[in-house]
């Protein structure tokens, strides 16, 4: 059973507005330079779990505090050079459909910015690749989900 504050979590107030917060809290995430801490991922990992749907959050907890522990043991011992970094970049979000408590949030010119350097802090190699394809969702958007007054991301 859930507690009263899993259940409120950190939503939004609109469906693009939590998408918003959820890929801010994302960026800021993946750039905590403490992040290699497994209680510093796992307070990200929660936060960014509250995003979503209560009946959804601890698989969604599980998953992100998965994905941030490969990325900083990837990103402290990258392929290439000393250490690497990963930005979340969006110009904005924009609802393209909505039926009564779900709607789909396409997120506009979202990309990942992956980075390489070398000891000396030094830019070694840059990729970009877009945020939806990573994401792997198939319809171009982020499916939300209403639950009482708040909005919350959703799995589908």
């Amino acid at each position: 059973m859930l507690t009263a504050s899993e259940l409120v979590g950190a939503g939004g107030g609109s469906p693009h507005q939590v998408v918003e917060s959820f890929l801010e809290d994302l960026n800021a995430a993946l750039n905590d330079p403490a992040l290699t801490d497994i209680e510093v991922r796992r307070g990200w990992a929660e936060r960014l779990a509250s995003h979503f749907a209560p009946s959804e959050r601890v698989d969604q907890r599980a998953a992100l505090g998965l994905m941030l522990a490969r990325f900083a043991h990837g990103a402290a011992n990258p392929a290439v050079g000393a250490y690497a970094t990963l930005e979340v970049s969006f110009s904005g979000t924009e609802v393209i459909e909505r039926h009564e408590d779900r709607a789909l949030v396409r997120v506009v010119d979202g990309q990942l910015i992956l980075r390489f350097y070398n000891a000396e802090g030094d830019l070694l190699r840059e990729r970009t690749g877009g945020l939806i394809d990573l994401i792997g969702e198939q319809r171009g958007a982020l499916p939300t989900l209403q639950v009482g007054g708040s909005w919350f991301m959703t799995e589908g």
